[in-house]
């Protein structure tokens, strides 16, 4: 297995596969009953810090809803503290954040210095309850902003809140997050619509952060598109936005491993690709790629995702088209922005390459 240049090594422990909502963008379309026991999670553990080769550990707990199984989360963390004292290992939790009260709070609290929780959140009360199932007022919001305040909010743009979606980052923004925004995958954008409301939403945006220069940008537009200005490193290879297959594994409820959660039953159903069954490396041969992709501008920007492009289309190199557009969008946006904020003064690293980038783009 490779590991980081830091020698970190990633295990995503599926202690669930339950949820108490049904978010109408959710990828898990094969969600059951079914809790890992601790028994699997000891074994799981027990085998990946045989490895000697990696000097920390990220351990992930993943479901469904990781805290309906809160029970096993404690036991494995008291486990690790037991037996494993002397190795360094942070926990991260990805929550909808309906079961984070009392107890739970209470446990994260004691043990702040080594779990953090990434709440997914998507906005407005009109945002949240229309794509995650009128779940707004089951989180204590506050809670999340005073105990991780450089964890960014994961959230996901569905079609139906797409026309919100300026408001929603406003909204994030006033409440003291950080914002990890992205475009739901496994959806079908091909109306001419939703490229035409991004279009909007995206202009409202970057007026938003011309007036509030002062806030982190929403990671939709936040892309360094200077790079587009360089040579790119190497031509033969292409190098993963992820550690699918190489960096991480992600262990289902009965402690089978896989390349990451989209190539996992609960995801990918009976087309569900075993990490012994998974043979990549860091770097991808670019041959691999379709011409659309190795003829794009923008591909050193665009984030391709193994799994998504597996369940979209059957074959994890060829993304799904459909968000081609929508992506090209969102990296003039970009161009559009960081050009205003060069006009403005702000300052950058690259600003020859950022001249470039914003130039090529925008046709300027």
């Amino acid at each position: 297995m490779e590991t980081r240049d830091n020698r970190a090594k990633s295990i995503t422990l599926t202690v669930t596969e339950k949820c108490d909502l049904a978010c109408i963008y959710c990828y898990e379309h094969k969600k059951t009953a079914r809790d890992m026991d601790l028994m699997t999670a000891q074994s799981i553990i027990d085998r990946e810090f045989s490895d000697h080769s990696a000097d920390s550990f990220m351990i992930e707990f993943f479901g469904g809803e990781p805290f309906l199984n809160f029970p096993l989360i404690k036991a494995v963390v008291d486990y690790i503290g037991k037996t494993y004292s002397e190795i360094p290992v942070h926990y991260f939790i990805s929550s909808n954040g309906t079961h984070v009260h009392g107890e739970i709070q209470q446990w994260l609290i004691t043990h702040s210095d080594s779990v953090t929780v990434g709440l997914s959140f998507d906005g407005t009360k009109r945002v949240q309850d229309m794509n995650r199932s009128g779940s707004f007022d089951k989180i204590d919001l506050l809670f999340f902003r005073k105990m991780y305040p450089m964890q960014p909010v994961k959230m996901t743009v569905s079609k139906n809140s797409l026309p919100y979606l300026s408001e929603s980052i406003a909204f994030l923004h006033e409440q003291g997050f950080r914002i990890a925004c992205n475009l739901a995958y496994m959806v079908d954008w091909t109306s001419a619509e939703c490229v035409h409301i991004l279009q909007e939403q995206l202009e409202l945006l970057i007026q938003y952060y011309i007036d509030h220069p002062q806030l982190e940008k929403c990671s939709m537009l936040n892309y360094d598109i200077s790079i587009l200005g360089h040579p790119k490193a190497n031509q033969e290879y292409v190098k993963k936005f992820c550690g699918c297959g190489t960096d991480m594994h992600v262990y289902s409820v009965d402690g089978i491993c896989y390349p990451c959660q989209l190539f996992s039953p609960i995801s990918a159903s009976e087309k569900a690709i075993k990490s012994c069954d998974f043979h990549l490396k860091r770097e991808i041969p670019r041959e691999c790629y379709p011409a659309m992709c190795n003829d794009c501008y923008y591909e050193r920007l665009c984030a391709f995702c193994l799994g998504s492009n597996y369940l979209s289309t059957g074959n994890m190199f060829m993304p799904d088209a459909k968000r081609c557009e929508l992506n090209k969008v969102i990296f003039r946006a970009n161009a559009k922005l960081q050009a205003m904020e060069w006009g403005n003064g702000v300052a950058f690293e690259d600003e020859q390459g950022l001249l470039k980038s914003v130039t090529d783009i925008l046709g300027l």
